[in-house]
């Protein structure tokens, strides 16, 4: 499955954007998330991401939650995996 930058991350209460030595948190509690990944590398550009590395993408809720990366295999996002729970 291609993930397209205007395609939503879908529910979760909490988001990771992690790159670098960085970690932004965003607590969405109760709301579907409807960040977008053109959003997501938006606010990594504006906490200093250069295009250069991976960058991981944790969406999480208290029953499940998704893993992304960004730059791992090319500049495209690619779902990794998944949780139970809170990772």
């Amino acid at each position: 499955m291609d993930i397209k930058d205007t395609d939503i991350i879908g529910y979760a209460d909490l988001i990771k954007i992690i790159f670098g030595d960085k970690c932004i948190e965003e607590f969405l509690v109760g709301r579907e998330c409807d960040y977008t990944f053109a959003e997501v590398m938006q606010t990594a550009k504006e906490n200093g991401y250069d295009e250069s590395g991976i960058i991981t993408l944790i969406a999480e809720s208290p029953l499940a939650g998704k893993v992304f990366q960004y730059g791992n295999y090319g500049k495209y996002w690619v779902e990794h995996g998944g949780t139970i729970g809170y990772a």
